[in-house]
């Protein structure tokens, strides 16, 4: 017996067969290792993760908060830009410049400013003319403010005051003073006064938390409106800590204690235009919840991290026999081969793991088919662009600024009269450029890559053999998946088309010379006839050869665009501009762009230029304080639509109806009318002549082309 338990005793000393020598620790003890090794640092690295995390969410806070401020600034600037441009508005009234105080006392009472708000109207001495508050013509005490109203005489620019108390209504008030100038001079100062309401109502209206104070401060750090106790603190200093950081910054963030005792954290921005500054509080007990969150949490992480050790010592045992499995599987992958073994790991996890992946090696295989699949429409597609761009004898180019590397296809080298293996760098291209060419190619690239546009450009290029072709470049930028910005594009030699081109020009000036002659010849015979007239009536040979001259302006209108017709509004403004004042109100037009044929241009110019004459000669436009309004539009009609232009001539002399009909009305209702197919209306108002022109779309549209699109617009 003794013998036998000595044995047994050395076997156990002996390592077993199947245990590499060097093997002394299992999988499930290594495991066990592993998860305590891992507890400690996950429990320090969550606790760390936390409080990055508060930190991360007190930086959000600051910045939303910050961002909130910032954005309010910029809603007090606008809410005061709004009331300063009311009062520029109402500081140009035409009753003021007639001197009708009155009218406009009316007017300024219904503005419709918020209330509580009212408008007051001085002399720049201070002499009070009137003020909203009271009925217009009761006697009004001197401005108590002459150093405000001297500063808007001699700055002629309106003035925002901070917070005072009126010493006429003892209210809080903010002024807003604009000047009122006529002749250059500033003849009277228009005051709009407006109560802290109007700032209290953008606190309200943004629903600041209870717990929060805001502030609206004005440039002397006076609360003008406050979310918290308005009626208490409105009308005070802010406190001396946030006054020294506003003075010390435009925005920013403080620690302070509000003017009622609360520990809060502060956040302020000053208005970029008019210095007011908004300031939000936030209670620091606010902000302290953030970390007891956090504290929570992590209690509550550690206890899962627990929890988890705890059930990663159950799992190990279920671990170790599979992952041998696994192994196989993944090894089979790797080689590429088909995972094709159906026996189970008696774990769930595991053989989901070994079906995805035996999928996995399925999906490789059929990605490497459609890979090759890819590749080959790839090479197809590239093929047949690379056939397409030698049928449009387009070459292909690639430039990047930052590295200066340029990538030309054979084709594009062509263009530039080198071979296809000859070498051609962006250097090669600029120089190859006309000197007179060089500086407009490289302003066309500068602009396309300032602006991330598309490059479109046509210089002259000098080939080698010293001949001049015309190549026109045209490019996209383009962002490369590093960020590098390139730019890709096609380049054709168009030196034909440049020679039909100067060809067709020639045609044109040709065209040109001979109709000017031929109205030459028409300006000749009309000399000989005035010759043979009597010489009692000049006026007949004026306005003939008036009306020769509108011909003239006429056709040089149509030759500019290669007698392709002419857009209405310039049709108009070839007779018109000649009249026009300075300011361009004495002539006005509105009405969409709208194409004419050519023979429509010539019966409408010739139908302006008798309206126009007949208006510098007896109407609106042979006094001063004339005007002339023609509108056009497109009307459905009685049938099918048309063009509908309204000539309407207000503040001249009064109209007397002639008793006869002279030739301009004889040539703009009779003539026009059987010309454009359409019917003509003149009505002669005391007020001023209205004229209206009425023809159908197919005599206006410069094609047929054209004529259809004016359909589709006028039906959409």
């Amino acid at each position: 017996m003794k013998g036998r338990s000595g044995d047994a005793e050395r076997r156990a000393g002996q390592p077993s067969r199947d245990v590499p020598e060097g093997a002394r620790t299992s999988l499930r003890q290594v495991l066990w290792g592993l998860v305590f090794v891992l507890a400690l640092p996950t429990i320090l690295v969550a606790a760390a993760g936390l409080y990055s995390g508060y930190r991360a969410e007190q930086q959000a806070i600051d910045l939303r908060m910050q961002e909130t401020v910032r954005a309010l600034s910029l809603l007090l600037d606008r809410e005061i830009e709004k009331s300063v441009v009311a009062v520029q508005v109402l500081a140009q009234s035409t009753s003021l410049a007639r001197g009708n105080l009155e009218e406009f006392y009316r007017r300024a009472k219904n503005t419709g400013l918020a209330e509580p708000s009212w408008i007051a109207l001085f002399e720049p001495g201070g002499r009070a003319l009137f003020n909203t508050r009271v009925p217009y013509g009761v006697t009004l005490p001197n401005s108590n403010r002459p150093d405000v109203l001297r500063r808007v005489q001699e700055t002629r620019r309106p003035q925002v005051s901070d917070l005072y108390v009126g010493s006429l209504t003892g209210q809080r008030l903010i002024t807003i003073d604009a000047p009122v100038i006529l002749d250059e001079q500033v003849a009277y100062i228009l005051s709009l006064a407006i109560t802290p309401d109007v700032f209290q109502a953008i606190i309200r209206d943004q629903r600041i938390d209870d717990r929060w104070n805001a502030a609206v401060l004005d440039r002397s750090r006076t609360i003008v409106a406050r979310s918290r106790a308005p009626e208490r603190f409105v009308g005070q200093s802010a406190s001396s800590n946030v006054q020294d950081a506003l003075a010390a910054s435009r925005e920013g963030r403080l620690q302070s204690v509000t003017l009622d005792g609360i520990a809060v954290r502060t956040y302020f921005s000053q208005s970029p235009s008019y210095g007011w500054s908004f300031v939000l509080s936030i209670p620091e007990a606010e902000l302290a919840k953030s970390a007891q969150r956090s504290l929570f949490w992590l209690t509550i992480l550690g206890a899962v991290i627990l929890g988890g050790i705890l059930l990663a010592i159950l799992l190990s045992r279920s671990i170790a026999k599979p992952v041998d499995q696994l192994v196989t599987a993944a090894q089979t992958l790797g080689r590429g081969g088909e995972i094709t073994d159906p026996a189970t790991t008696r774990v769930l996890e595991f053989d989901m793991i070994k079906k995805a992946l035996g999928e996995a090696a399925a999906g490789i295989r059929k990605h490497e088919r459609e890979r090759e699949e890819v590749l080959a429409r790839m090479a197809e597609s590239e093929a047949r662009l690379r056939l397409a761009l030698n049928a449009g004898d387009l070459g292909s180019w690639e430039y990047t600024p930052s590295t200066g590397a340029f990538t030309t296809s054979a084709d594009c080298r062509a263009n530039f009269g080198r071979g296809p293996d000859e070498p051609f760098s962006y250097a090669d291209l600029v120089a190859s450029i006309h000197p007179d060419d060089r500086a407009m190619q490289a302003e066309a690239v500068a602009q396309a890559l300032a602006t991330r546009s598309d490059l479109h450009v046509e210089y002259r290029a000098i080939w080698p053999d010293g001949s001049e072709h015309w190549i026109r470049v045209s490019g996209r930028m383009r962002c490369g998946p590093d960020g590098q910005i390139s730019m890709v594009g096609v380049s054709q030699d168009i030196t034909e088309r440049r020679l039909a081109e100067e060809r067709q020009a020639l045609l044109l000036h040709e065209l040109n010379h001979r109709v000017k002659n031929t109205l030459a010849t028409v300006q000749s015979v009309a000399s000989l006839t005035r010759r043979s007239a009597e010489s009692n009536d000049p006026a007949a040979w004026n306005a003939f050869m008036d009306r020769l001259h509108g011909m003239a302006k006429t056709h040089d209108l149509l030759t500019a665009t290669q007698w392709q017709g002419a857009l209405l509004e310039d049709v108009l403004k070839n007779e018109l501009d000649p009249y026009q004042d300075a300011m361009l109100q004495r002539i006005r037009l509105r009405g969409p762009k709208i194409n004419l044929q050519p023979g429509a241009v010539l019966a409408l110019g010739l139908a302006v230029h008798e309206l126009a004459t007949n208006a510098v000669k007896y109407g609106s436009l042979s006094v001063p304080e004339g005007k002339v309004h023609v509108m056009w539009a497109l009307t459905s009609g009685s049938g099918q639509p048309a063009l509908l232009v309204e000539w309407v001539e207000s503040g001249g002399p009064p109209v007397n109806k002639p008793e006869r009909q002279g030739f301009g009305s004889k040539l703009i209702q009779r003539g026009l009318a059987q010309q454009l197919g359409g019917e003509i209306k003149l009505d002669f108002a005391p007020a001023g002549i209205r004229c209206v022109i009425t023809f159908p779309i197919s005599t206006m549209a410069s094609d047929q082309n054209d004529a259809d699109d004016v359909r589709e617009r006028y039906a959409s």
